[in-house]
Parts: structure tokens; sequence; C-alpha cells
């Protein structure tokens, strides 16, 4: 049965806290972000999430459950109404309204968005752990750290190419090296030329200063299209090496920007032979 043993959720390395569940069945979840209702699909656990934001449009079939807001501004009273047995909020959720549903007896589960593959795997176990999921989690989270190991391996002889990886389109953004963006280069064999900024925020003059040798392009919350015109912007920049090589790539920003531990190795499947094209890493 999907039991949850008495505990309190504890702030900590990834800042979880919320309150106490007593030996009860979690039947009704709300899901408050995208990578939590991504990772409850992965875990097996769609059947008990009773609703989510209009965000959370993957898989596909997350975009028939009820809607109760977008990810920054939820819809109190309609959560209230559905009656939940457990909430579980991003560090997007608004704390005004947490506290709301908390005094209305709604329990909760807050978690910190991960900024590592390393934390994406911790999450992806507490909330399995809370929805009675704990050993598909568990298989899940080692088969995922497994595989993206052996493509670390597999690229640690590897020439490492200079890569830019775009997030943001005004501003133009990056990720340095306190994302797990920048975790997709350096699992695969690059070297994200961004990686020692302060802030995301990155310049195309110091693209070009830079000259990567590719270029990929994932920006999050918009289509693939928005992504297929910025590609087009940076072939006019014809003194880029990524440029003359033809390097410059189109993501999926779905998988990329909000992966789960499974996700996440998809990712760097995709990315590992846009670096390693000569083949020598895909044995």
């Amino acid at each position: 049965m999907n039991r949850i043993k008495l505990f309190l959720v504890v702030a900590g390395f990834l800042g979880f806290s919320g309150i106490a569940l007593a030996d009860s069945i979690v039947h009704r979840v709300i899901s408050l972000s995208p990578i939590i209702t991504e990772t409850i699909y992965l875990l097996g656990a769609q059947q008990q999430l009773i609703a989510n934001t209009s965000y959370c449009n993957s898989p596909e079939e997350a975009r028939f459950k009820k809607k109760i807001g977008s990810v920054t501004q939820m819809n109190v009273e309609k959560i209230i109404s559905l009656r939940p047995d457990l909430v579980i909020a991003s560090a997007l959720s608004r704390e005004k309204q947490l506290k709301i549903l908390e005094r209305q007896s709604i329990p909760l589960l807050r978690t910190k968005n991960p900024k590592t593959f390393d934390q994406m795997c911790e999450m992806t176990l507490k909330i399995g752990a809370t929805l009675g999921r704990e050993a598909s989690a568990k298989i899940i989270v080692e088969k995922a750290r497994e595989q993206a190991n052996h493509i670390l391996e597999q690229t640690r002889s590897l020439a490492r190419p200079k890569v830019f990886l775009q997030i943001g389109l005004k501003p133009l953004h990056s990720a340095n090296r306190e994302m797990f963006i920048n975790e997709y280069i350096r699992y695969c064999g690059g070297i994200n030329i961004a990686e020692n900024e302060s802030s995301g925020i990155y310049s195309r003059e110091k693209v070009i200063q830079n000259n990567p040798n590719i270029i990929l392009i994932a920006t999050m919350g918009t289509s693939k299209r928005a992504g297929q015109l910025e590609q087009q912007k940076w072939m006019a920049f014809k003194s880029l090496d990524a440029v003359k090589n033809n390097r410059v790539h189109v993501l999926d920003p779905e998988m990329i920007c909000s992966p789960t531990p499974d996700t996440f190795v998809q990712g760097l499947r995709v990315i590992l032979p846009l670096l390693h094209p000569e083949g020598e890493a895909n044995e």
C-alpha cells in the first residue's frame, strides 16, 4: 500500500519542509511545478495526481489534469475545493498562498528547484518516499546515476570543445557552474564558456569574444520555433567557429530546462554526439 510513516520533512540541503503526515495514504496530490509533475509521472504515481499547473505539459497526459493556476500564481480556493491529501510546492510558489493552505490543514511538501544532477536524484527519492514509491525511486535514481557516470567516463580522455548553451532570450542567458545546465556540458566532455560568470546573464559580445566551437539553444518557456529563430540570428555571425562549422543546434527546452534524473540522462544522450560527432564517445 502507498503508506507513509509519521515524519516531519526537515529543511535541509534541498530545502524540503512541510507538516507531518501521520500514517496516511496519499491518494490526492496537487503539483505546483512542471518538474514535480514529471517526477510524479516518472515514479508511476500519476493516478494520485489530481491537479497541476498550466505549465505542466510533459508528459502529454499531464495536460489533461485539472489546472490550479500558474507556477507563481495558484488558485487557492480551487485547491481547497479539491480536498488534496498533499500539495507539493516549488521554490516559485508564493509563500503567502502556501500559508493559507496550511491554515486550512492541507499538508504541504516544499521543494527547491534542483541545481545539480545529485539534487534531482535526492528530490526524486524524497517525493518517491512521500508517495509510497520509495522502491521505484531508488531503482530510477540508481539507473540514472549509472548511465550518467558512464557518459562522464567516456568523455574524460576526449578533446574538450568550448560550448555556449543559451537558455534565455531577453536578456541573453546561459548557465554558470552552479546550475545543472552546466552539468550537461561537463558530463559530455565540453567547456562551458559561461561557467565562471557570477550570474546567468551573458551578452552576444562575450559569446563572440570567447568564440565557442558549439552553440546549443534551449530557451526556457518558449516554443521550439523561438529556438529556431534564435539559431538563425546566430548564423549571421560568420566569424564564430560554431557558425563556420554549422554547429549551432536547437534542443528541446522541455527536456533540457526541467529535467528529472531520467530526462537529464536523455539530455546527455542528445548533447553528447553534438559535442563529439566523431563517435568516439558513443561506443
